[in-house]
């Protein structure tokens, strides 16, 4: 679905959020809930995993943009020692999870179709990554044999600047030589991939995936152009 079919030009380029979006980041987030769960019963906070997620049901709605970081902070009470050890052993722990091979495609299985898709698209379009992530995205691609469609990878790892700050996503323009309004974002959240992109006039996609696609936009700088249950659809509006 689309908010107003003629306010952008057919993009020259397109850039892609990663987790929920290419691939199903949801069992990797739900195992970090569990482990959060287990660190933070050994500073004495007792919580069932529901309590998590209805936590992090509220920071999803109150538009913070690091999930696990906000959750974390909410459930120790505002502890910033309690914070710190519970977020930097969760931090290590996803780190060597998504750094061997075998951890990464069990936990962020690929959705159906994403290679044939990057494929088609890639014969009539540029196409880049803007993704807030660690510096090890390109090793992530390469489980997948995803790199070879990117001319572009802009990871907060790298370039310092975090969604939803809208300067990453014109980073990643000026890096590929494009105007913003001949440019598609396409992601899963609306307010680390959908608000900055149409900020700076870009044509955004959103994707209804992942604990994300509960979203609500919270005025019209919020609302996607496109709506799409699975990424693989945007082959019926591109191709």
């Amino acid at each position: 679905m689309r908010t107003d079919p003629a306010q952008h030009a057919d993009p020259e380029v397109i850039f892609f959020d990663l987790g929920s979006t290419l691939w199903d980041d949801y069992p990797a987030i739900k195992h970090m809930w569990n482990l959060a769960r287990r660190l933070l019963a050994t500073h004495g906070v007792d919580i069932a995993y529901s309590g998590i997620e209805t936590a992090a049901t509220a920071v999803i709605h109150s538009y913070c943009p690091s999930l696990t970081r906000a959750t974390i902070w909410q459930l120790t009470g505002g502890d910033r020692a309690v914070y710190d050890d519970v977020l930097d052993k969760l931090v290590s722990d996803l780190i060597t999870r998504q750094n061997d091979p075998a951890e990464f495609k069990r936990l962020n299985p690929l959705f159906p179709g994403i290679h044939d898709l990057l494929g088609q698209l890639g014969q009539r379009y540029r196409l880049g990554v803007i993704s807030q992530h660690f510096k090890q995205v390109k090793t992530w691609l390469t489980n997948y044999n995803l790199e070879r469609y990117f001319e572009h990878l802009a990871v907060s790892g790298d370039v310092r600047l975090y969604k939803p700050d809208p300067r990453i996503y014109l980073s990643a323009c000026a890096a590929m030589s494009v105007d913003p309004a001949r440019a598609m974002m396409v992601g899963d959240r609306l307010d680390n991939d959908i608000w900055p992109a149409n900020r700076i006039g870009m044509t955004t996609v959103r994707v209804l995936s992942g604990p994300y696609r509960i979203q609500q936009p919270r005025y019209n700088r919020d609302e996607p152009d496109y709506t799409l249950e699975h990424t693989v659809e945007l082959a019926e509006i591109l191709l």
